[in-house]
This record gives structure tokens, sequence and C-alpha cells, in this order.
């Protein structure tokens, strides 16, 4: 394998050479000898064949990487959350069917995890990369740590080092993630996408109404998603404008219940997605409890449930189209905080409010001062009296 000098994944070129003789649902190294089943009396269906026949380990069957992911997909279910496991899950399927494209090439002699060395890792790597024509063009960063992340971990769990010990020979390069927050809209894009929304949750639209809902938490109040879809009213406060997220990222785990509170910009919108609330509740006939979802589920066969995640995604995708407009839940989130940080609040305030443990997440992902505001600022430190250029005397 050349050297290669991009900033993707790689590997430090070194004598790489397939597993000879290694085959899927072989789960012994090359040129292990394969013990003898002594004879039994237990009849036929006890009987291995001749006496002193000599028989391979347990066959895993036509697809062995399927096969110990399950495996570790049952053991690690106790330690993720739903959200969490789907995401693995869909990851290592999609490196187990480039693996599978790999050996049909003929790149690769095995897609057993236990039979893993350099030369595979190699070759994906390869692959992200797009290198030798193998795909069109190479994989984001953050893609390419995601799946090396997961990858590692389920190697781990099957016995199998390659990775790690890639990583301390320093033969491993993984490229790192790009710097600064992602894109967001502005304010006034916000409140065209919220005024639509309303506009459609007016006209007697049960599913925009749902969807209009967690635009303005996400919006107003930095929420995520999932904090707000699984949120009930009595955790809104609306003499304060205050809602209690009751189920953080991280719960369970190392996430704590947190407030968040409207910011005076979307107030209004809060107060005309509750009375649209109202207004659907009254006509389905439904008490308003503070049980009941904050963001209900009002169309259907039975009304008043909490939100599906991917259904709330197909809804949005088809208002996106009758609106002319695409916009992203994370993406009004991150607005909350970019927009805050432009009106002049500390980046401090502005991480708390969004619920992170440090502000590196925060400007990392989210918001970070602007450069024009941070020459504004320079400017304004150095025009304080007693801050101009010394003259100095020759």
């Amino acid at each position: 394998m050349s050297q290669n000098r991009d900033s993707g994944t790689g590997i430090i070129p070194s004598e790489i050479h397939p597993a000879a003789g290694a085959e899927d649902g072989d789960n012994s190294a090359p040129g292990e000898q394969y013990a003898t089943r002594p004879y039994t009396q237990l009849g036929r269906r006890g009987r291995s064949g001749r006496r002193g026949r000599k028989r391979r380990p347990r066959s895993m069957g036509r697809l062995p990487f399927v096969t110990y992911l399950n495996e570790f997909l049952e053991d690690v279910q106790p330690f993720y959350s739903p959200a969490t496991l789907t995401h693995m899950t869909r990851q290592l399927r999609y490196i187990h069917r480039i693996l599978q494209q790999l050996r049909g090439q003929g790149l690769l002699a095995t897609t057993n995890p236990l039979l893993f060395k350099q030369h595979e890792i190699g070759m994906l790597l390869n692959y992200m990369n797009a290198r030798d024509g193998l795909r069109s063009r190479p994989m984001g960063p953050t893609g390419q740590r995601k799946l090396l992340q997961y990858l590692g971990r389920f190697l781990e769990h099957c016995g199998n080092p390659v990775l790690q010990q890639m990583k301390v020979k320093r033969v491993l390069r993984i490229p790192k993630e790009a710097c600064g927050p992602l894109p967001c809209p502005s304010e006034e894009q916000v409140q065209e996408i919220v005024g639509k929304l309303q506009e459609a949750a007016a006209a007697g639209d049960p599913d925009a109404l749902g969807v209009l809902g967690m635009a303005v938490f996400c919006a107003y109040a930095g929420t995520r998603l999932k904090e707000i879809r699984l949120a009930q009213k009595g955790d809104l406060s609306l003499t304060y404008s205050e809602l209690t997220v009751m189920h953080p990222k991280g719960e369970g785990a190392w996430g704590s219940p947190r407030k968040t509170r409207i910011v005076p910009l979307g107030r209004q919108a809060l107060v005309d997605f509750m009375d649209l609330r109202a207004r659907e509740l009254e006509r389905h006939g439904i008490a308003d409890r503070k049980d009941l979802p904050l963001v209900p589920y009002l169309a259907g066969k039975s009304p008043g449930r909490y939100w599906n995640d991917a259904y709330l995604h197909t809804v949005k995708g088809e208002l996106e189209s009758e609106m002319g407009m695409r916009f992203d839940f994370r993406m009004l989130r991150r607005a909350y905080g970019q927009n805050a940080l432009d009106r002049g609040a500390r980046i401090d305030s502005v991480s708390v409010a969004l619920g992170h443990s440090s502000t590196r997440t925060t400007e990392t992902y989210y918001a970070r001062r602007k450069l024009q505001d941070a020459f504004e600022d320079l400017e304004r430190v150095y025009s304080v009296p007693g801050t101009e250029k010394c003259q100095i005397d020759r």
C-alpha cells in the first residue's frame, strides 16, 4: 500500500498481506490443528461420523460478522439508550455491507471479525477515503471517527484488539473533526419558519401543530428534540416561561433534569401554540391534564399520545415540501445559542442554557463569537482612555 498524504483516515505504510487461508465461518487461526472428536455410543445422532474423523470448530454460517454483531448488540443493550443503540446498529451493519462489497471484489479474504488484521482495517480505510476508486468521494472526518469508534468497541467485544493495537503502534491515523459551529438560521429565518408552521396549524392541520410545538421549543428554549417530545404539560410554567427538562440527554446515566427558559422573542409564539393546542384538545374531547404530552400527537385513531420520532420526521418532510423551505430541529437549537451570543450573551450563559457541561461543546458545535464582533470588542477595549499607543522616545 502506498503512502498517502491526504487528510483522511489512514495507516502508515507497512507490509500488509491478507490472512491466507481465512474463510467466512472459520473461527480458528490459519494453520491451527483441529481437535478430534471422540467416538460416542449415543447412536447415529450422537456420532460424528467415522471414528477418528477430524471436525472443524462450530461454524458461524455464511455471515459470521452478523452472528457476532447480534451477540454484541444483545450484550450491550442494557448500557445504551435506544437511540444510541439504533444508531450503532445501523453503522455496524453499514460496515458489514462495505466489507461484503470489498470481499466480492477480491480485496478481502474474510469478513469474520475474529480474523481481522491490519490488512482488513487498511482496506476499510481505503474505502472510507475513496482511494483506488472504491467510492466516489471520501467520507467526512466526523463520519469516519464514528464508524471506527463503533467498530473498535465491536472488535474488542469479539476479543480482537487489532484496532487498539494499530493506535498504540501509531500506524492508524484518524482525522480530526472539523472545528467551528455548524450552520444555523438567523432570527429572521427562524421567525419565518415558525410563522409558516403557525399558518398551517391554524388552518386545522394537527400534524403541523405538532411540528410547530417542537420548533418553538427547539428555537426559543434550546431543547433537544427528545427533551420536548417526551415533555408533559406539567413540566411547563407559562407564568415564568420556564420548562423543566425531565428527559435530558444521558438520562439514566450522567444526565439530570434541568430548567430552561423561553427567550422573550419566542414567548408570543409559545402563547399562540398553547392556544392552538387547547383548541385541538377541546375538539377531540381530551381533558388537558398535567400528565398529557406537552406536544401531543392529535391525528389518527388515538390522539393525545407522544409523538413517534420517525413519523415526526416524515411529517416534517411533507411540511417542508408544502412550505417550500427546509429546516432541522437541531439547526433551530443551534440558532437559539448563536442568536443569543450575537445579542451579547456570555458564552458560559449560553452553554448552561443549552445543557452543556462545558463551553467547549458549545463553541465547537453550537455557537461561537463571530469574527466581526470580536474585532469590534477589540476596538472598544483599545478605545478606552489610557490604552493609546505608547510613544517611544529615541
